[in-house]
Order: C-alpha cells, then structure tokens, then sequence
C-alpha cells in the first residue's frame, strides 16, 4: 500500500461516524450579529457581542413602553420621507463613549443620565457603520426585510416625540442583547423600521383620493327644485272656503321674486321670464335669505303672507259679524270683499310684455310647464 493510500484510508476512518458540518442560512439574526460586531470593531475598537435577537411588529402607542428610561434615540430617515428609530440603551451609550475617550469600558455600572448632544455626535457615526452592514449582509437572507437607505438624522429628546415623529402605521423592531468590553457590561440596542411604506402624504391645500371620490358621488346626486310663484296667507275660515272661480290678486313683484325651495326649504330667489322661446327663471344666489328683508317665521310662509303683497293687511273676514246674504254667497267670487277692493293696488301682469289671460286654476307650480297661461313674459338678458 502506497502512502497515499495509507493516508487516504485514515482520513475515511476518521471520519466515520461524524455529521456533516453545519452550514446555517443567512437571516436577519445572524446578519445583526456580524454587522454589530464589524461595526463596534471598525468605529470604536471595542468588542460588541450580539448574545439574542428578537424580531416582532410594533406600533407607534407602543413603543415608548418598549424603551428602557434614560435611552439615546435616533431619528432614521430612509427613502420616500419614511422614518425609523435606532435606540441604544444607557449602558451601550456609556460604553461607548468611555470606549472612545480612555480606550476602554469600565466596570462599574453607568450613571443614571439623560443622553446629551455630545452622546448623539460620538454614538451616530457607529449607528449608521452597523446599519449599513446590516442591509448589506441581510440581502443573502432568503426573504431580507425592507431596510435599506436608513441613516441617522436627528436625536429625539423623550419617547413622547415618537407618536408624533412617525405614521401611525405597524413597525418591524428588531431588539438585540449585547455583551460589551469582553462582557464587562450588558445592553440593549433597537433598530425599528416601517413594516411596509407608508403612503405618500398629500400636499397642502390638495384632496385626497377620499375627498374627490366623495365630491364625485355628491355632485351627482340628483337635487329636485321646486319653484313658488307667490305666497298668501289667509285667514282659516277664507281658506276653507275657496272655491273655483275665486280670484286670488298677485302683485306684479311676483314675477321678479319667484322662491326656489329644495326639499321644503327656501335655498334662494329668482326672476321668471323666457329664454328661446321657454319658460325660465334666473337664479338669484345674493339674495337675502328673506323677501323685503323679513326673517323666516319658521311656519313655511318666510313671512311673505301679508308683507309679501304690497305691505297691505288683509282685515278678517269675521263670520259672526257676517251678513247672511254674504254667507250665502260665499262661493262666488265676490265672497271678498276685502281682496276684491285690493285689485286696484296691485298693476295688471299684462304689463310685463304681453296679454295675459286670467290665471285660473294655478294647480302645483312647481312645473313651469303649467305657466303656459302666462302668455309673452320679459326674456331673461
């Protein structure tokens, strides 16, 4: 037997009964170690061990519970204006500015201190070395998050900075055990991103795809208007009694004071008169929410009853003091004689432009169309 085949036999004895050696896929732990430990190695000198990592979802309402009292916080700004954090705690602070001022990490434990400016200066350029590992050896992860282009960019004075500091949105955080100066210390570090990107936010003064959409369906809604060519009030007892054929006056300002009403409410006034050939009324938005500046009696009548024609009051017609041939004749169309004594107050509608024939029965006037008795009126410039 050779000697090559002498040696080539031990190594197979040798390694008989051994497994395969272990080869670990990259993940977001393990990639966290390494990055921490070339980090404090480059920036510092000092030997940074990673001992457990814990990886879960957070929100902004819970993070200040999650931080330990007297930690640095550093803002992280990444791409398209989304924002993280990086927290170290007291301990890794201290450590590492003892690292950096003597050269090394002392034994006793740090002082209860708030983080000062000075802190942020010495500890940002390490934050930013371990960040930039980390997004670097993650990428061999089978399913690396979403980290890269995060860097420090402000330090935040207390945890109540942090709701209003960042979208109220889920947040990825990683939280990492570190042994320092050869186990001298124990801390903790925090490195929390957005779970998924925020949407962009819109600029001042714009609406929102919400508002558009809504603005949208609103103003295709459909809106009845209905149009009020005058308005009388009476008393009960005349109004109980009308009957065809009665003439009830309307005063030539009718026309040019017309009530648009939307769903039982006066929304504004406007002027009746043609345009090519049809009936139409020109809206009047600048009008006083009122005729002849009375306010709204809230009865539906908008205080246009009496005040409504020509400022004149009507007298009651009394029934007890009634005669009884004006009982009688209640039906006909000289059962007013108030109203009838009025007609001279008020000019004839011939005047608007044309002959106009009696009114008859007005029926529901809403419709313009049943204006057709109206004849010829002014067009609408």
């Amino acid at each position: 037997m050779s000697d090559d085949d002498l040696i080539s036999a031990m190594r197979r004895k040798a390694g008989v009964g051994r497994p395969p050696p272990e080869v670990t896929s990259m993940s977001s732990a393990k990639a966290l170690r390494l990055a921490a430990a070339k980090a404090a190695e480059y920036c510092t000198g000092m030997v940074m061990q990673v001992t457990d990592v814990m990886e879960k979802l957070t929100s902004t309402s819970r993070l200040p519970d999650q931080i330990s009292d007297n930690s640095l916080l550093a803002l992280l700004e990444g791409p398209e204006n989304a924002y993280g954090l990086a927290v170290f705690s007291l301990a890794v602070t201290t450590s590492v500015v003892e690292q950096m001022t003597t050269g090394n990490v002392q034994k006793h434990m740090p002082e209860e201190r708030k983080p000062t400016s000075t802190d942020s200066v010495m500890c940002f350029e390490l934050i930013d070395q371990m960040l930039a590992h980390f997004e670097h050896i993650v990428q061999e992860a089978a399913d690396p998050p979403d980290i890269e282009g995060y860097r420090t960019a402000a330090q935040l004075s207390e945890t109540r900075s942090i709701p209003i500091a960042f979208d109220d949105i889920r947040y990825r955080m990683f939280h990492m055990t570190v042994d320092l100066g050869q186990g001298l210390r124990s801390g903790e570090i925090m490195f929390i991103y957005p779970a998924s990107r925020p949407k962009p936010k819109p600029e001042l003064g714009s609406q929102s795809d919400w508002q558009r959409d809504f603005k949208t369906s609103v103003m295709r809604t459909e809106a009845n208007l209905d149009t009020v060519l005058h308005r009388v009030s009476l008393p009960l007892l005349d109004a109980a009694n009308l009957g065809v054929g009665m003439t009830i006056p309307i005063p030539h300002k009718a026309l040019m004071r017309v009530e648009l009403v939307a769903d039982g409410r006066r929304v504004s006034f406007g002027r009746l008169g043609q345009v090519d050939g049809h009936r139409a009324i020109r809206v009047d938005m600048d009008a006083p929410a009122s005729l002849d500046g009375h306010h709204d009696t809230g009865d539906g009548l908008s205080g246009l009853g009496k005040a409504g024609m020509g400022g004149t009051d009507f007298p009651a017609l009394e029934a007890d003091g009634m005669p009884d041939n004006l009982k009688a004749d209640m039906q006909s169309a000289d059962a007013f004689p108030a109203m009838k004594s009025m007609s001279d107050d008020f000019p004839s509608l011939g005047d608007m432009g044309g002959d106009l024939p009696p009114l008859g029965d007005i029926g529901d006037l809403g419709d313009l169309s049943d204006f057709s008795a109206l004849g010829d009126l002014p067009s609408i410039d």
